[in-house]
């Protein structure tokens, strides 16, 4: 299956889109990556800073042309000097997602959450996404 990037597509009331392109930051251009949570589905996680700050971790549908509907912030201050790499982070955002049961919370609506630092990252399978 061919991976869409992150990008955003609208106001800024409107949740970021995945679509093809780059993540909309200056700090990484990076096409994110497909995490496979079987029953649950492929979703596209990648990490998005509209202007280098705050950081997100955003979570949607693989091969959906729909909002991203689940954003995890990253605290202020605290993306820098994170010392996760970008495989790490996206894993802790998603294992902290299937933890808390956010994926289906946030299936038909938009959703907000802050990224726990402590969460445990998703040990299943993780593919790096291909630029569209």
């Amino acid at each position: 299956m061919p991976a869409l990037l992150m990008r955003y597509h609208g106001p800024p009331e409107r949740p970021c889109r995945i679509q093809g392109g780059d993540m909309g930051t200056a700090k990484y251009d990076h096409p994110g990556y497909l995490a496979d949570a079987g029953a649950a589905g492929t979703y596209h996680v990648g990490v998005w800073c509209p202007h280098g700050y705050p950081a997100h971790v955003h979570i949607g549908r693989a091969g959906s042309q729909d909002d991203a509907r689940l954003r995890l912030r990253i605290p202020d201050g605290v993306f820098q000097s994170m010392p996760d790499d970008m495989e790490t982070l996206c894993r802790r955002a998603f294992g902290q997602a299937l933890a808390e049961g956010l994926l289906a919370a946030s299936e038909g609506d938009f959703q907000e959450v802050r990224l726990r630092l402590d969460a445990q990252p998703w040990n299943g399978p993780l593919a790096a996404a291909q630029p569209a």
